[in-house]
C-alpha cells in the first residue's frame, strides 16, 4: 500500500471519529433536559406552619416574600408564623402587607380586627371593619365585631343596633344573640319598673250636683 493511500486512510479514520463525537454531542444537547426542582420557599414555609414549627416557617416565608413578584400568600404565611412566635408587630406588618395585595379577604380583615381588639386598639379594629363595609362585603360577623367595639366602649344603643344589623343578615347568629344579652346586662340602663298605685276608696259619691253622704246612697 502506498504512502498516499495510508495517509488517506488515516485522515478518513480521524474524520469518522470527529463526526461520531459530534453526533453524540448533538444527541446529548438536543434532547430534553430534565431539571428536578424541590419545594419552593413558600411551600416549605406552609408545611412548617402546618406542623407548628413557627421559627422554620417564619424563615422560609420571609425568604418567599423576597422573591420576584412574591405570592401574597407568602406575607400571610409570615404573619401567621410571627404571631405563633409571639412577635405581634411582625405579624401585624406582614398581615397588612398581605391585605394591601388582597384587599377583599374578609376572613383576614376580621382576624386583624380581632387582633387589634385583643390589644385594646379599637380605632384600628374599626378601620378594618369599615373597610369591609366599604367593599360591600359586610357579613353578620362584621356587624357583630362592630357591636363588640361599641359594647367595650359602653355605648349601649350603638352596640344593640350593630347586633341587630348582624341578626338581620343571619337571624341565628349566636355571637350576636349573646352580645345583645351581654350589652343589656352590662351597659344598658335598666328601665325602672312602673309604680303600681293602690286604688283610692272614696267614702262619698256625687250625683246631680248634690253631695251624697254615707247612708244616703
Amino acid at each position: 500500500m502506498s504512502r498516499f493511500t495510508l495517509r488517506s486512510v488515516g485522515v478518513s479514520a480521524v474524520l469518522a471519529s470527529a463526526l461520531l463525537v459530534s453526533a453524540c454531542q448533538q444527541e446529548t444537547t438536543s434532547g430534553p433536559v430534565m431539571v428536578v426542582q424541590g419545594p419552593s420557599a413558600l411551600e416549605q414555609g406552609l408545611s412548617a406552619l402546618r406542623m407548628g414549627d413557627f421559627g422554620r416557617a417564619a424563615a422560609w416565608c420571609r425568604q418567599a416574600t423576597g422573591d420576584y413578584n412574591a405570592a401574597p400568600q407568602a406575607f400571610a404565611c409570615l404573619g401567621d408564623a410571627e404571631h405563633g412566635l409571639g412577635n405581634r408587630p411582625g405579624a401585624e406588618a406582614a398581615w397588612l402587607a398581605y391585605l394591601d395585595r388582597v384587599p377583599n379577604d374578609v376572613v383576614r380583615r376580621h382576624g386583624l380586627a380581632r387582633f387589634y381588639m385583643e390589644d385594646g386598639r379599637l380605632p384600628q379594629a374599626q378601620m378594618q371593619l369599615d373597610r369591609v363595609s366599604q367593599l360591600g362585603l359586610a357579613t353578620a360577623e362584621t356587624f357583630f365585631l362592630v357591636g363588640e367595639i361599641y359594647r367595650i366602649q359602653g355605648q349601649c344603643q350603638a352596640a344593640l343596633g350593630s347586633y341587630q344589623q348582624s341578626l338581620r343578615l343571619d337571624p341565628g347568629y349566636g355571637p350576636s344573640l349573646d352580645g345583645q344579652d351581654r350589652a343589656r346586662r352590662e351597659i344598658c340602663p335598666r328601665q325602672p319598673a312602673p309604680v303600681r298605685r293602690a286604688p283610692q276608696v272614696q267614702d262619698r259619691m256625687t250625683g246631680g250636683g248634690a253631695v251624697l253622704r254615707p247612708g244616703q246612697w
